[in-house]
């Protein structure tokens, strides 16, 4: 367990500041990594920007760029630390001038091992890393360690050894959104009241490429106004075009009605207002955020709308990204459900003997375990978690979808009840 005199500052958080919201995740993600492998307590930002262009859907949030959200909105910061210790910033808040001028500050690209050996919390009880580039390159560069805090994970969700250890993905998973943030998702569940799937639809910041005005008004969120050419590159303009046509309703109906059944529930996340999709309810059962304003009333700006989806989105049936290379990042994202993937017989025998529910360790409590999915920190894991039948990591809206053989209604994997056996009924802790 970590000293709380013992401080990890990252700095300066500028780069990440206002960027999307996974964005953000993976770079809070890496700094917590180290962190953990340091035995130490991390001195977290004290709050998230939002990025100007993703305030434009939900209600509550301010003018472009001008909101930032406090971090014990987003997370449950009390189950968090009892994984890796955390205090908001600033640092000069936590800790006395004297061992503020006693920080050691890490020279650049020294290693996570190298800082526990040079500079034990003995010695320098606050060791500053500074950090000017995107704060999650320092794992993707394996400076920062990664492995321990994911080899612990893995250990308290009963993983398989050979379970696959993803970079970045910690806060990504869920696991520590707030308890409101949770019991808002599970709110949704209810409402839709059973088995359901679901589709991300990303238009907006993904068609800016064929839009000068849109890239000047990103532009414009982060404080800068350049000239802005419009795209010449015959490629480019194709591809934006395409995206385009496979995003829009006839585009989606094609996709859907090769993977899911004919009046399936469907919850889709978007940027796009709810009618923009209505020539799809002649095929499907549609729901979206704005069908819930009792269950997200507390639901403040679009981040906080964003965790809640991403959580739907894990314990659906089956989910579908729009681009293809974002599907392998959710598939990371829901590391916790690696136990039900086990690749190998023995790897799916031990899974099977685990028990149902663990006390588990380190902030992380497995409360159930079916053969669709999980239940943890009061965060159910589905089958879009598991394999994301019928056709996995294929559905994507882009590039053009493919068939795999889609589900029959009433069949037995068309079946596989959104909670098994396990239902979210409580908040877990």
């Amino acid at each position: 367990m970590a000293d709380s005199s013992c401080l990890l500052e990252w700095h300066p958080y500028a780069k990440d500041r206002t960027m999307g919201l996974n964005h953000q995740l993976a770079s809070l993600s890496c700094a917590l990594a180290e962190a953990h492998h340091l035995g130490r307590t991390l001195v977290l930002p004290p709050s998230m920007c939002l990025f100007g262009l993703h305030t434009e859907r939900w209600s509550g949030s301010d003018a472009p760029g001008g909101r930032c959200v406090p971090m014990g909105d987003l997370f449950d910061l009390e189950l968090l630390s009892r994984l890796v210790p955390v205090v908001l910033g600033p640092i000069e808040n936590r800790t006395s001038p004297q061992q503020l001028r006693g920080a050691v500050d890490v020279r650049r690209g020294l290693k996570s091992a190298e800082v526990a050996s040079q500079h034990p919390c003995a010695r320098a009880p606050v060791v500053r890393r500074r950090v000017d580039n995107f704060w999650f390159t320092m794992c993707s560069k394996r400076i920062a360690d990664s492995d321990s805090i994911m080899g612990a994970l893995h250990a308290a969700l009963g993983s398989p050894p050979s379970a696959k250890r993803p970079l970045n993905v910690l806060l990504r998973s869920g696991l520590f959104y707030s308890q409101r943030i949770k019991r808002a998702v599970r709110a949704v569940q209810r409402s839709i009241g059973g088995e359901y799937y679901s589709v991300h639809v990303r238009r907006s910041d993904k068609l800016t490429a064929c839009d000068v005005r849109q890239q000047q008004a990103e532009q414009r969120s982060r404080g800068q106004l350049d000239y802005v050419e419009p795209p010449k590159d015959v490629r480019v303009v194709g591809e934006c075009k395409v995206r385009d046509q496979l995003t829009r309703p006839e585009g989606l109906r094609h996709a859907l009605s090769l993977w899911f059944p004919e009046q399936s529930r469907v919850y889709i996340g978007s940027t796009e207002r709810p009618d923009f999709f209505a020539p799809l309810r002649s095929s499907f059962r549609l729901y979206f955020a704005e069908d819930f304003g009792r269950a997200l009333a507390n639901v403040s700006n679009n981040y906080e709308l964003y965790a809640v989806e991403t959580l739907l989105f894990f314990g659906s049936s089956g989910t579908v990204e729009t681009l293809g290379y974002a599907a392998s990042w959710v598939r990371d994202a829901c590391f916790p459900a690696a136990r039900l993937r086990a690749e190998s017989r023995a790897d799916r025998r031990a899974a099977r003997m685990l028990p149902r529910h663990a006390n588990g360790s380190g902030g992380v409590r497995v409360e159930c375990v079916d053969r669709f999915g999980l239940v943890a920190n009061g965060v159910r894991y589905g089958p879009a978690c598991v394999d994301n039948p019928p056709c996995g990591k294929a559905m994507s809206l882009v590039p053009q979808p493919q068939g795999c053989g889609r589900m029959a209604s009433g069949s037995r994997a068309a079946g596989r009840a959104a909670g098994g056996e396990c239902v979210l009924s409580a908040p877990g802790r």
